[in-house]
């Protein structure tokens, strides 16, 4: 099951970003020159678009947005924060939808799922895939799955994606050595604890050492992607990453895309190869931009805070970031596209293994719990419930709102 792999108020500073950002706004300008002056001052001499607090990330009319965070992470990968901690905590933020997206491993999802359904929370399972070609950028591309998903591939691939994080931690530590900088294996193994080690941790390190002030410094002297003890990870094309979602009936999504070096090429690229998304809403600054290339590409725009609970001074908290409701129901739509039909085919092996009075109570209760969703939640909603019933308590369903899930399930 993909969800149970094993390895392991909104802040004025922004967060301390892993890689460069890329300065887009002169190409911007002259592909899109309404953003030019849509929101200048003309008393001002001009405002740099980057500073633009977008009318679409902060709608006048609340019922116009939901609390949706899609990108965090818990100690399964870099976090600080078990996932059920970080399920409450965007919970106490006001979120409604979410996905726990960790680097490379699916282990915190089940733990995410089972909090999420205790605080009324609807919890997608995801995850952030480490993407690269040979001597091309990192890339990370986000994938969100239908609960109770078998993909061998999936977890295969994120197994050799972990295994190979030993081997590019080793060989952080072996250029810092090269530098006159030593640090412990061992220490790094264990700042990471469940988590395969990964840049984060080196930082840690570094910073527990002394060698650095702060785990900021750490990134941009030395483990930035331009920075002297970077080291490649594992060679897994873009391409075969959005591939391998889209096989396992998943939905891909590219993040922090203002942190890859031509963006104005790449997600055209990725859109040709069937990514279905950009994440777009992280930072004010950056709403117009991206929606804008997101839109001319024909892709859903998703965001989130990419919580790891490091530095509450630098990154924002679970549900900080307000998403637009139109988005998340498109995004919700596409899941419903994608899940309603191997939901039901799951439901009827589920019934085609039980005998006559099992069967009866599996698809009795089933009706039910979609009908109360369907008065409950959003139109079109993708609500996540298991069956309250002896033999399939441990079994995740998600139901879909609409009539024709009701009518299929009646």
């Amino acid at each position: 099951m993909v969800h149970g792999s094993s390895s392991g108020s909104k802040k004025k500073t922004k967060k301390a970003a892993k890689r460069k950002p890329v300065n887009l706004q002169p190409q911007y300008l002259s592909k899109f020159p309404k953003l030019d002056h849509d929101h200048d001052d003309p008393d001002d001499g001009g405002v740099d678009v980057h500073e633009h607090v977008s009318h679409d990330m902060y709608p006048s009319n609340h019922a116009e947005y939901a609390q949706g965070d899609f990108h965090m992470h818990s100690t399964c990968s870099d976090g600080k924060f078990r996932p059920a901690e970080v399920v409450a905590k965007a919970a106490a933020n006001g979120v409604m939808f979410l996905s726990l997206t960790d680097h490379d491993t699916m282990a915190g999802v089940t733990e995410a799922m089972e909090a999420g359904r205790s605080l009324g929370v609807f919890v997608l399972p995801g995850v952030e895939i480490s993407a690269e070609e040979k001597g091309a950028e990192n890339l990370h591309i986000l994938g969100y799955f239908c609960p109770g998903t078998d993909s061998v591939e999936i977890e295969a691939k994120l197994l050799a994606i972990r295994q190979a994080r030993h081997k590019r931690g080793k060989e952080m530590l072996r250029k810092l050595a090269d530098m006159g900088i030593q640090l412990n294996w061992e220490r790094v193994l264990q700042i990471a604890g469940e988590a395969a080690p990964g840049r984060p941790h080196v930082a840690e390190a570094l910073v527990e050492g002394g060698h650095v002030s702060t785990f900021r410094e750490a990134f941009s002297r030395y483990l930035s992607n331009d920075g002297p003890a970077y080291a490649e990870g594992e060679h897994f094309p873009p391409q075969d990453a959005i591939r391998m979602i889209e096989n396992a009936g998943g939905v891909s999504v590219l993040a922090h895309p203002w942190c890859c070096k031509d963006p104005l090429t790449l997600v055209p690229t990725l859109a040709a190869a069937g990514i279905h998304g950009v994440e777009v809403y992280h930072d004010s600054g950056k709403i117009d931009l991206y929606g804008s290339l997101a839109t001319e590409s024909n892709l859903l725009k998703l965001g989130g805070s990419d919580f790891h609970g490091i530095d509450s001074m630098t990154e924002h908290a679970p549900g900080d970031i307000p998403l637009p409701r139109k988005h998340i129901d498109l995004f919700l739509d596409m899941c419903k596209v994608k899940w309603t039909v191997p939901l039901l085919a799951k439901v009827n092996q589920m019934c085609s293994s039980a005998n006559d009075v099992e069967r009866t109570t599996i698809w009795t209760a089933m009706l039910g719990i979609v009908q109360d969703t369907v008065a409950a939640a959003y139109s079109n909603a993708v609500t996540l419930t298991h069956v309250v019933d002896g033999h399939y308590t441990d079994i995740e369903i998600v139901k879909v709102a609409a009539p024709a899930a009701v009518d299929s399930l009646g």
